[in-house]
């Protein structure tokens, strides 16, 4: 190597090759390249950077010589994140023994479109990374956080419970006293489980199950529950309340939000071994009124009662459907209320991509119901910052312009039975044009019409008004007459008044204008109107979709029940681009569905 001048700069480095080519390094660039390895040097001298730039990492020709450490399938292992719900596969990346990266796993449609064939060999697939949110990639973090709980603790001695006092205590010493009890506190003896499991006969539990049950029924007395089983008194949490059951219900487990295998786990331990009732997890105080709503959206009216949707339906989702999600690559609009699929919901690496690839690829339009200006309301083409709690307000400001100008699926609403709904296209139908009962004030709905009620001798039991008359048929029936009702029928026999179920929803949503329905949210006039219109102008391609947000208040269940409503107004459910049970596929199921307050 030589050095020499020009007139503009200085070479300092000559007849250097690099792949059978002469290069030449000027003073300036030799500079940069030192200050940058320079920088390198002493980067490797800081505190937690010893682990790649150790005599192993160096002897692995890793970082420090630009070479990739984790192109080797004995560098990865594929495990599943618990930084949430969701549960997304992952890669994980290890460097001499430490956890350094997480990625997700690009065997998993989760975490890569399209994911890698199965059959590709994990010396192929080390060579793909799929995507993972920021939440994911913070479980090195998770692994590592110094105040992470790895011993068992327990409140220190002569310490009250909300002192925030512990002490750590061997593992076997911890099962042996949450077994046997004893004096754990310095307060006195504790019971321990096995002191808990009083009853431990299978058969004596369910002879104690049964009789309580009646008790709770008033189907049989205390006392001579009492008598029945005077020798297992002492076995019962009170003896003069039966239906609290025994001592074992004295064990309680509570979860957070605990994922599948562990809940199937616990369930089995809580129930079939300790015997006790009392499992709970997160749900109540998570969603329930979400799962409540849809599960009353989805239900059947049918021999005086609602049922978990139809036979067929029950059958197959077992508690019935109680998750609709939109059909994000086929929707041309969707409603977020409270759902911000980009950093939260089920989940973000999933989410994300979907809406993201449909706003490009097929324009996609989104609008994002959240008082706060989420990561999803920025990339929204509507943003609604409404107030916490009035997300009911909004629907029904939305429902009342879309009734006030038509813009509702007529056909859809009119098509009262299975048939009507297969006439159209449908697979699903609502209840729209039955009948209701109404009370003294002409306004609240007491129960269905029935053909019972008017002395209508008829072989069904639902009505609706055809044409003016009262029709009575069977909503369910395959292969029966179809039947289109009148929307808006109204009346009045026998002293009884009536109105359909649309017509009660219309007089709901007409308690306000929509300019007070918008005052009650937040929101200017104009907003409501815009995206009401733009709702109702793709057809059954526009989707309400709501998850915690407007649920976790107070008034969660009934917001719940009118953002679904908005599906109704537009009959998208099982339709390509519309509304499908849990985020699964169209035509899987079949439904007939109820508008509030039904």
């Amino acid at each position: 190597m030589t050095t020499r001048k020009n007139k503009k700069t200085e070479v300092v480095m000559d007849n250097i090759e690099i792949d059978g080519k002469k290069m030449a390094m000027d003073r300036r660039s030799f500079l940069k390249s030192s200050a940058f390895f320079g920088g390198v040097l002493a980067a490797s001298q800081l505190s937690g950077m010893d682990m790649f730039t150790n005599s192993i990492a160096r002897a692995e020709n890793s970082f420090v010589t630009n070479a990739y450490p984790f192109d080797k399938a004995d560098s990865v292992i594929y495990s599943c994140c618990l930084q949430c719900h969701t549960g997304c596969t992952i890669k994980v990346k290890v460097l001499n023994g430490t956890m350094v990266k997480v990625d997700g796993n690009p065997y998993s449609p989760v975490n890569l479109h399209p994911h890698l064939s199965y059959d590709t060999s994990p010396e192929k697939a080390v060579l793909y990374d799929g995507r993972l949110c920021p939440k994911g990639q913070a479980g090195v973090q998770t692994m590592y956080d110094p105040y992470r709980i790895r011993k068992v603790l327990k409140r220190k001695p002569g310490t009250k419970r909300g002192d925030s006092e512990w002490v750590t205590i061997d593992f076997d010493k911890a099962v042996s006293e949450i077994v046997n009890g004893g004096n754990l506190f310095g307060e006195g003896h504790v019971e321990g489980l096995k002191d808990i499991m009083a009853v431990r006969d299978p058969k004596l539990m369910k002879a104690l199950k049964g009789d309580a049950k009646k008790v709770a029924a008033n189907e049989m007395s205390a006392a001579t529950f009492k008598a029945k089983h005077r020798n297992h008194l002492d076995k019962l949490i009170d003896p003069d309340f039966p239906d609290l059951g025994p001592k074992n219900n004295q064990f309680v487990f509570l979860a957070g939000r605990i994922e599948h295998g562990r809940k199937e786990f616990s369930k089995r331990w809580v129930g079939d071994s300790l015997g006790s009732e009392n499992w709970f997890e997160h749900t109540t105080v998570c969603e329930q009124s979400h799962h409540i709503a849809t599960k009353k959206f989805g239900s059947t009216y049918k021999g005086g009662k609602y049922h978990p949707g139809l036979k067929e339906v029950f059958e197959k989702y077992k508690n019935g459907p109680d998750h609709f999600k939109p059909d994000v690559p086929n929707s041309e609009f969707v409603i977020f209320f409270g759902t911000s699929p980009f950093e939260a919901n089920f989940g973000p690496t999933n989410w994300a991509s979907y809406i993201t690839n449909a706003q490009a690829r097929n324009g996609l339009k989104v609008a994002v119901v959240d008082p706060r200006c989420s990561h999803t309301a920025a990339k929204a083409n509507y943003w609604l910052p409404i107030k916490p709690g009035k997300d009911a307000a909004l629907a029904y400001g939305l429902m009342r312009w879309i009734i006030d100008n038509k813009t509702y699926n007529e056909p859809y609403l009119r098509a009262a039975n299975r048939s009507a709904a297969k006439l159209n296209g449908d697979t699903t139908w609502c209840d729209a044009s039955h009948l209701v009962l109404l009370g003294k004030d002409g306004k609240t709905a007491v129960k269905f019409l029935r053909s019972d009620d008017v002395a209508l001798n008829a072989e069904h039991n639902q009505l609706v008004s055809v044409n003016g008359q009262l029709v009575a048929f069977e909503p369910y029936k395959k292969g029966d007459t179809p039947v289109v009702g009148d929307l808006l029928a109204e009346g009045s026999i026998n002293g009884m008044h009536y109105k359909t179920v649309f017509g009660v929803l219309r007089d709901l949503a007409r308690e306000r204008t929509v300019e007070q329905w918008a005052n009650e949210c937040g929101l200017p006039v104009r907003q409501v109107i815009e995206v009401a219109r733009e709702f109702t102008s793709h057809g059954r391609k526009a989707v309400a979709d709501m998850y915690r947000g407007p649920v976790q208040h107070t008034n969660g269940y009934h917001s719940g029940r009118a953002i679904i409503s908005l599906n109704l107004l537009v009959g998208n459910g099982d339709w390509k681009g519309g509304l499908a049970k849990g985020g699964g596929h169209w035509h899987g199921w079949q439904q007939t569905w109820a508008i509030p307050p039904f």
